[in-house]
C-alpha cells in the first residue's frame, strides 16, 4: 500500500513534495504523486466541435507529458491521469494506506482540497486524510485531540506509531466545555462537580481509556478552535483527530473534524475509526 500525494503544479507542490518524501522515509511506505488534467471541459469542446478533437488530444498529450516529466524530477515516484479530479482522487485513494492534500496553493486539486474533495475523502472514511496547509517535516510533538470514543481511541494509536516511527513525542489533549460548548463531557455530570473536579475526573477517565500508554491534558475550551489553539500552545507539528465516517455519505462527520479540516493552521491527519497502523 502507497502514501498518495494528490498534487498540482502550484505553489503548494514543493510543501507535499517534502512531506511525502519525510513520511516515505520515516514511515516506511512508498510515496507516490498524482496529478489529475481535468477533461470533462475538453470531451465536452470535442463533442460539440468535432473538428476539435484531434487538436485537444495532441494537447492534453503534451500536458500529460511536460507534466510528468516535471514530477518525476522530484525523485519520487508519480502518474498523471486524467479525469474528474475529485473521482480520480477518491478512486486512488481506496488503493492507499493515506492520502495527503495541499490547503494553500490556488490550483485544481488544492482548491478542491479546501472544499469538495476532502470533505468527499473524510466522509468516505475509507483511509487517513492528511491535509497540509504547511509542509510537514521533521515532527517532534503530535497532539491527538481525545474524546471518549472509539475513533479518537484509534487516532491515538495511529498517532503513537507515527511517532515511535518519526521519532515524535505523542500526547493527547482535551477540552471541556460548558452546556452548548463543543465538548460538554456528557460521561461525567459536570452540573454537581466544580470546574476542577470535572477536569481531575476527565483526566482519570480518558488515561483509564488509553491504559496508561498516554499522556493527557485537559483544559477549559467553548469552540473547536481552542483545541488548535492548545495545541499550538503546546509546540505540536501535527494533530491527529478520530472520524467516526464511513463509506456513506449518510454518516456525517464530527463537528471538531468538520471545523478544523478547514480551518486549522496546522497539518491535521483525520483518521478513520477501523484504521489500524
Amino acid at each position: 500500500m502507497r502514501l498518495l500525494a494528490a498534487v498540482d503544479l502550484g505553489e503548494g507542490l514543493e510543501a507535499l513534495v517534502a512531506t511525502a518524501r519525510h513520511l516515505e522515509r520515516g514511515l516506511g511506505v512508498e510515496a507516490e504523486l498524482l496529478h489529475v488534467v481535468p477533461t470533462p471541459y475538453f470531451d465536452a469542446l470535442a463533442q460539440r466541435f468535432p473538428e476539435l478533437k484531434e487538436t485537444l488530444e495532441a494537447a492534453l498529450a503534451q500536458a500529460e507529458a511536460r507534466v510528468r516529466e516535471a514530477l518525476l524530477a522530484t525523485g519520487i515516484k508519480a502518474r498523471v491521469l486524467r479525469g474528474f479530479p475529485a473521482q480520480v482522487v477518491a478512486g486512488e485513494a481506496q488503493k492507499s494506506r493515506l492520502v495527503l492534500l495541499g490547503q494553500r496553493g490556488t490550483g485544481t486539486l488544492e482548491a478542491l482540497a479546501r472544499g469538495g474533495l476532502a470533505r468527499y475523502l473524510l466522509h468516505r472514511g475509507e483511509v487517513p486524510v492528511l491535509l497540509l496547509p504547511k509542509p510537514l517535516t521533521a515532527p517532534k510533538r503530535i497532539a491527538v485531540g481525545l474524546d471518549e470514543s472509539p475513533a479518537s481511541l484509534a487516532a491515538f494509536r495511529v498517532a503513537e506509531a507515527w511517532g515511535k516511527a518519526l521519532g515524535a513525542e505523542v500526547f493527547a489533549l482535551h477540552l471541556v466545555s460548558g452546556k452548548g460548548g463543543c465538548c460538554f463531557p456528557t460521561y461525567l455530570d459536570p452540573e454537581r462537580l466544580s470546574l476542577a473536579e470535572v477536569l481531575e475526573r476527565a483526566k482519570g477517565f480518558l488515561e483509564g481509556l488509553l491504559k496508561a500508554t498516554g499522556v493527557v491534558e485537559v483544559s477549559p475550551g467553548e469552540d473547536e478552535l481552542d483545541l488548535v489553539r492548545l495545541a499550538q500552545a503546546r509546540q505540536a507539528d501535527l494533530l491527529v483527530l478520530g472520524s467516526k465516517a464511513k463509506s456513506t455519505w449518510r454518516h456525517r462527520l464530527g463537528r471538531m473534524v468538520e471545523v478544523l479540516a478547514a480551518q486549522s493552521p496546522l497539518p491535521l491527519l483525520v483518521v478513520p475509526e477501523a484504521t489500524v497502523w
